[in-house]
């Protein structure tokens, strides 16, 4: 005799891009007795779904999809006072340390790894439910500390010292304290409790991105580069700590890591002119570089002189740098036949680049009358 179906009053989204998993799943849940299971082929579906002001409960959503990945969709979800608080699980295929990074930096309630039986799947659900609807203590005090963050900073001091106390092992409490700590302007002890949270979560990359803004601001070089290095091997994927990590990298003698950066960045926005003259401006005072920072900018640069002359002029001073001087000025010349395009101080800016291009390769008079437009044009 089959046991009775228990009826579940919740609501559940499913956002998964595989057509066959996506019917696979809602089944399921229909059959673990959910009231209402409703399905999306995509983070956009599952958005206006949300705005539509339809009842959900949790949501249960894939990783991988073509429009709003599972991180993006609940960067979104996070980002708006009506669903910030919704239980979010991530579908993934192993536990990596860049998702278990990724889903403590987004807020994720958890994930779920394929495959996974039915039972898997209600017992997260139903936990994530359950400690929403029935709060330990400890979530209690962090969400008392959370609604008085912005207006009463002191007093959320009180409720974060008190979740600390109450669970000292779990690295959110300890964030959320170097929040308010930070608020009241008592710097040293807020980076205490970030480095206390990274200590008992070496993933933890949100007190990570706390401790890097710190020991920038400070001027903590080898704190930084610590740091940014714990961020790269928990988070290979973000630019932004590659950028920042690769140069220093090199200038402290650790060529395989910077390079590393380098190439991943320039695999990141390799069709991108503009982007990956940024890169490149990092980059090509590094000996080492030099010669693929020249040979990356030529790739992009003619392009960029027809399309986008910001990038243009960036790439020029790039090629300038890397002793390729006359393929700049060329470059440069054209874009000067179309100055009435551009504004007053951009065609400034190409002038004064024309006169140190011919200053670095001895031509005086033609260096002197760029010069000279450019103070006409500066007086005009």
């Amino acid at each position: 005799m089959n046991d009775e179906i228990v009826t579940k009053p919740f609501h559940v989204l499913v956002v998964f891009g595989d057509a066959p998993l996506r019917r696979t799943i809602k089944a399921t849940l229909r059959q673990l007795g959910y009231q209402g299971v409703h399905a999306v082929e995509n983070g956009v579906e599952a958005l206006q779904w949300l705005d539509s002001g339809q009842k959900v409960d949790v949501i249960i959503t894939s990783l991988h999809r073509t429009r709003l990945d599972g991180f993006e969709l609940l960067e979104r979800i996070r980002s708006q006072p009506n669903t910030k608080n919704l239980p979010v699980v991530l579908v993934a295929g192993k536990a990596t340390e860049q998702l278990v990074a990724q889903a403590i930096e987004t807020d994720a309630d958890g994930y779920v790894l394929m495959p996974f039986t039915p039972a898997d799947l209600e017992r997260r659900i139903d936990e994530l439910i359950e400690r929403r609807t029935k709060p330990s203590l400890y979530q209690q005090l962090l969400s008392s500390g959370q609604a008085t963050l912005e207006t009463a900073p002191q007093e959320s001091i009180m409720w974060f010292r008190e979740a600390v106390h109450e669970n000292p092992s779990n690295p959110i409490g300890h964030y959320w304290l170097g929040q308010a700590l930070e608020r009241a302007g008592l710097m040293d002890e807020a980076q205490k409790a970030y480095r206390t949270a990274v200590e008992l979560n070496p993933l933890h990359v949100k007190s990570m991105d706390r401790l890097r803004e710190f020991y920038r601001k400070s001027g903590r070089t080898d704190e930084l580069y610590d740091i940014l290095t714990r961020m790269y091997r928990a988070r290979p994927d973000r630019r932004d700590v590659a950028l920042e990590l690769g140069p220093l990298a090199l200038a402290k003698g650790d060529v395989e890591r910077g390079i590393a950066c380098f190439e991943f960045l320039v695999g990141s926005v390799r069709n991108r002119p503009k982007a990956l003259g940024a890169v490149l401006a990092r980059f090509y005072r590094f000996d080492v570089l030099r010669a693929d920072v020249a040979r990356l900018a030529m790739s992009v640069y003619l392009e960029a002189v027809e399309k986008d002359a910001e990038a243009a002029y960036l790439l020029a001073q790039i090629l300038t740098a890397c002793d390729h001087a006359a393929q700049a000025r060329d470059g440069l010349v054209k874009l000067l036949r179309r100055s009435k395009e551009f504004e007053k101080p951009f065609v400034i800016k190409v002038h004064l680049l024309l006169a140190h291009i011919y200053d670095k390769v001895g031509i005086e008079r033609l260096a002197k009358e760029h010069r000279e437009t450019a103070r006409s044009l500066q007086a005009s």
